[in-house]
C-alpha cells in the first residue's frame, strides 16, 4: 500500500515524534491539545504504521501501552520507491522541522 494523501494530523505527530522521541498515543495526544479528536489520532497513527512512517516499541514497564518512534532515515530510503514524491517531501519536511539533525546524523 502507498501513501497518496496523509491524513490530519499526520504531519504534526511527525514533527512531535522527531522532536520529543518516542511517546505513547496519550502523550502525542497531550502535545496536540484538546482540538484534535482522539479518532483523527488514531486513524493518522494507524495510517503511519501501514505505511512503515512510523513504529510501534513496547513499552517494557507497562506492556498495556505502546510507543510510537519514527522510522529511521535508512527505513525511510527504503519507502521512498513506495510512496509518492510529495508524500515524501512532506514527510521529510515533517520530520526536519521536529528535529533539526535529522538528516545530519
Amino acid at each position: 500500500m502507498s501513501i497518496y494523501t496523509l491524513p490530519y494530523p499526520a504531519l504534526e505527530i511527525l514533527k512531535i515524534l522527531a522532536k520529543h522521541g518516542s511517546l505513547t498515543a496519550k502523550e502525542i495526544q497531550e502535545h496536540l491539545g484538546k482540538d484534535v479528536e482522539p479518532k483523527a489520532i488514531k486513524y493518522a497513527l494507524r495510517r503511519l504504521l501501514e505505511n512503515k512512517v512510523i513504529y510501534r516499541v513496547p513499552n517494557l514497564l507497562d506492556m498495556r501501552s505502546v510507543y510510537y518512534r519514527t522510522a529511521t532515515r535508512e527505513e525511510l530510503s527504503d519507502l521512498a520507491n513506495d510512496l509518492s514524491p510529495e508524500i515524501t517531501e512532506q514527510i521529510i519536511e515533517a520530520m526536519e522541522q521536529g528535529n533539526d539533525n535529522f538528516l545530519q546524523a
